[in-house]
């Protein structure tokens, strides 16, 4: 494999097949490959210290390189039927590609949450630096699956070791792009979930916390999907209560009220969430709009999702 030294690293060609070789033999179903030797294959590329650049670079980049081959195809052949031929192979490839690429992500996670620590600033910022354009990705797959290596690297790294993430989270959030603003937020409710102490923080270089940045930005989508991960982002805050959502209460209800009725069941089950944690740790914030709550409550505890009707009946 490579020596990586510096973000300029690139895999070798040789590397590259060998490990989307194996990814793509552990993740079909229909290979008669032994999945226990690929595994210790795989284990084995590990020691390799860039091996973690070449799934980051799988991850991020398989797509791409299926599309540079195409364009090669369309300059180098002239035979129209040998063309749409190669449109074939191609189409076939880049729907295996979205599978080989999330296999490669889901392992990248899995080795830095052991490893990241013990990896040079190089190769760190390396996989840093592919994860970002990521947060945009067209497929929703690979935009989750990158949400949840980012949580991971800011467990590993913590906020101060990726001053350039929160830029590039508001940057996303205020591109009015779906997939960018979905992938940010996906992380978002990532880190939310995992550890939403760090976003409740102080921050050199920053004015003010990074919750306070974001609290702002939530609730105001007319797409269901993100307003699913910005309720369930602020419910992760609702037991800690920090000083930026208290401020903020009578917004927060404000928008809670608004998504009552909201058509999405996801987002339904979120507002009764939220209803059950506050009369559990903040009844005081309810108690002027008591009579409304009880009221909700009841109506969706006859809801035909019956995930809705089962959060409700918790209140």
């Amino acid at each position: 494999m490579a020596a990586a030294g510096s973000a300029s690293w690139q895999p070798q060609e040789e590397g590259l097949k060998e490990i989307c070789g194996l990814l793509e033999q552990q993740i079909s179903p229909s290979s008669s490959a032994d999945k226990s030797q690929i595994w210790q294959q795989l284990q084995h590329y590990s020691q390799f210290p860039d091996f973690n650049n070449y799934l980051a670079f799988i991850l991020a980049r398989a797509e791409i390189s299926v599309s540079l081959l195409l364009d090669k195809l369309r300059t180098a052949v002239r035979f129209h039927v040998v063309i749409e031929l190669c449109f074939i192979f191609v189409d076939l490839y880049r729907g295996k590609s979205v599978e080989i690429r999330q296999a490669a992500g889901l392992l990248l996670k899995n080795n830095l949450r052991t490893a990241y620590k013990m990896m040079s600033p190089a190769h760190q910022q390396y996989i840093k630096s592919e994860l970002l354009p990521c947060l945009g990705a067209a497929d929703k797959h690979i935009r989750s699956t990158v949400g949840t290596i980012i949580s991971v690297v800011v467990q590993q790294g913590g906020i101060l070791g990726w001053p350039e993430l929160l830029q590039a989270f508001i940057n996303c959030l205020d591109s009015n792009d779906l997939n960018h603003m979905e992938g940010a937020m996906d992380a978002l409710s990532k880190i939310c979930e995992d550890i939403p102490q760090v976003l409740d923080s102080d921050v050199p270089g920053l004015a003010e916390r990074p919750i306070n940045i974001f609290l702002p930005r939530l609730f105001q989508s007319p797409h269901a999907s993100l307003r699913k991960l910005s309720l369930g982002s602020v419910n992760q805050y609702i037991m800690l209560m920090p000083s930026a959502l208290y401020a903020s209460v009578d917004k927060y209800l404000h928008g809670l009220f608004g998504l009552t009725n909201d058509p999405a069941a996801e987002v339904q089950k979120l507002v009764c969430a939220a209803f059950v944690q506050l009369i559990e740790v903040r009844p005081s914030v309810l108690e002027p709009h008591m009579k409304n709550v009880i009221e909700y409550m009841l109506q969706v505890n006859k809801d035909t999702d019956d995930e809705v009707a089962l959060e409700a009946c918790e209140f």
